[in-house]
């Protein structure tokens, strides 16, 4: 965990090492959290937009400050993925699946993505944990229940995870071990879970009584209809599967590797006898789930990385099972054979890693979605500068924000009077003939390199003489 905690930290810096335009937005959501925000509305994913909110303002509006929170989320949904694992397959099993996947390129973008998405696969790999904890548990710890409670609570503030907890209630309703674990919790237990519950929820049904477009965006989607829903599932899904076609999209394309497929199908096709076990059970509705409502919210089909952790664990269980059943008395096999596994392995991670790290640099159509204007500005703009940014950038709010936790202002066009501050506009030029360009800074990530055009003012011929004198 400690070398995957690191590799997250790392990994920003080289790809995709910029910001795409849901990062900039979730930056500023983050930032107009106020002690007014269940009367404005702001109850979604407030628990991701309050640890953004705390994370600028310790280390400043910077890439590492927005993409932190999902750095450690993601370390935490890791780390609950394993123990998940765990409980469903061999150890050695279950670490060699979750470094199969936790190091895919899909797993890997939502980690370093400064947006709430990453939500989705952390509250399911806690859900699923959780659950697998308490059912079938005689004695189950009252801190598990609890925890469990706050954990769907929570999990409500993320959009369309409504019908996953719907799903649980209805589940603990109809199946008879789960009946029989609710039967096992103390009146005082059942009073303290219904309190916790209400205590954790109340900011959001609050939020939305003040606001009704709340409860809509955390349940539908806006100007629904089915054409809507149809597209929605295959826009997001096709970034998933294609070997051949770059999407323009955040996500690079394939989001798993032919390896990782293959596992997945040998998995289904190991699954098939044991289709109503809770394991294949949980697997198959978290599935039509990621698919059904995906067409409601695109980021959802990011959720089906569930399924397929655990699928593709089971294929490569599969694979070593029927391994060792061929030569059940002999060690000297299970070595030789888990020799290929191991290399095999090796090769999926290390071509999976390349993927991620080359792709958000060598193709056109993902990178230009990321911009490393950030890094620009701060690196070349301090002590009272001033940035020009047109009024029709779509992006004017976040460098508006930027100038609050910065040392320069934002205009929108250039001041009438100008002293002698450095003037920096973005993207464009001016004909003035009191300003001189100095410098023009090059980015990588888009295709007008020319982000940033520096000026300074330029001094009278007869105001430097009298200076000389």
């Amino acid at each position: 965990m400690i070398a995957f905690f690191g590799l997250l930290s790392f990994l920003p810096s080289i790809a995709p090492n910029g910001l795409s335009d849901a990062e900039m937005q979730s930056a500023i959501d983050s930032d107009a959290i106020s002690a007014n925000f269940i009367q404005e509305g702001r109850v979604i994913d407030l628990p991701y937009h309050v640890l953004q909110k705390i994370s600028i303002s310790i280390f400043g509006l910077s890439l590492y400050a927005i993409k932190l929170p999902s750095i450690i989320i993601a370390v935490l949904a890791g780390f609950f993925i394993v123990l998940l694992l765990n409980r469903w397959f061999k150890s050695d099993v279950a670490i060699v699946g979750s470094i199969l996947v936790l190091l895919s390129t899909a797993f890997l973008f939502l980690a370093g993505s400064g947006t709430a998405t990453i939500m989705l696969v952390f509250w399911l790999a806690l859900l699923l944990w959780l659950g697998s904890k308490i059912v079938g548990n005689d004695h189950t710890p009252p801190i598990l229940t609890i925890s469990f409670v706050i954990s769907v609570a929570l999990s409500l503030y993320t959009p369309h995870l409504f019908y996953v907890a719907a799903g649980i209630a209805i589940a603990g309703l109809l199946h008879p071990h789960l009946r029989f674990s609710l039967k096992q919790l103390k009146f005082y237990q059942l009073i303290i879970c219904i309190g916790a519950f209400v205590i954790t929820i109340a900011p959001l049904v609050l939020g939305c009584i003040f606001n009704h477009d709340t409860f809509r965006d955390l349940i539908w989607m806006r100007d629904f209809s089915f054409d809507n829903i149809i597209h929605n599932i295959s826009t997001a899904f096709a970034p998933f599967f294609s070997f051949s076609l770059a999407y323009d999209s955040v996500y690079l394309a394939p989001l798993f590797g032919l390896a990782n497929i293959v596992l997945t199908i040998i998995g289904v096709l190991a699954s098939i006898g044991k289709l109503f076990t809770s394991r294949n059970t949980v697997v198959s509705l978290l599935t039509i789930f990621a698919i059904f409502v995906s067409g409601l919210n695109q980021n959802i089909a990011i959720t089906i990385i569930i399924p397929i952790t655990v699928l593709s664990t089971a294929g490569l269980e599969s694979i070593i099972e029927k391994w060792h059943s061929l030569f059940p008395e002999n060690p000297y096999a299970h070595i030789i054979g888990t020799a290929p596994i191991v290399v095999v392995v090796l090769m999926i991670v290390f071509s999976g890693l390349s993927h991620f790290i080359f792709g958000y640099h060598y193709t056109p159509r993902v990178a230009k979605n990321f911009s490393d204007d950030i890094n620009i500005i701060q690196d070349n703009l301090q002590g009272g500068a001033i940035l020009i940014v047109d009024q029709n950038n779509k992006n004017l709010n976040f460098y508006r924000l930027l100038d609050q936790h910065n040392n320069f202002t934002v205009y929108t066009d250039i001041p009438e009077e100008v002293s002698d501050e450095k003037i920096a506009i973005l993207n464009q030029t001016t004909d003035r003939e009191d300003l001189a360009l100095k410098q023009i800074i090059t980015s990588s990530k888009t295709r007008n390199s020319d982000r940033l055009y520096i000026y300074e003012k330029v001094i009278p011929a007869e105001k430097t003489a009298e200076k000389g004198e």
